[in-house]
């Protein structure tokens, strides 16, 4: 059985522009937080989709390992993590109707 571990999560806005994902930040800005345990990667993800899916809106979550090591696959699980993307660029290139 997998070690439990903490971690915290950070909700950034995102969205899509054509084949691109764009994630946006501000230094000083609050997003949404969260911290939690989990036992494997399989849980992890599972808790993170849940949290973003509450949020609703398009976001990449930055999972942080709070422990002194991280789990093994912990980075391959959750370095592309992007939920409730739209995309933007039809807004870009679409002429306000008349």
């Amino acid at each position: 059985m997998a070690q439990t571990r903490d971690y915290k999560i950070t909700l950034y806005p995102a969205h899509r522009e054509g084949a691109f994902v764009v994630t946006k930040f501000t230094m000083m800005d609050s997003y949404p937080e969260k911290q939690l345990q989990a036992a494997g990667m399989d849980d992890l993800i599972a808790q993170v989709t849940h949290f973003a899916m509450e949020h609703g809106e398009g976001c990449r979550a930055s999972v942080r390992c709070l422990a002194a090591r991280k789990p093994p696959g912990f980075k391959k699980a959750t370095e592309d993590l992007y939920f409730n993307l739209e995309d933007r660029t039809a807004e870009k290139f679409t002429r306000p109707a008349a």
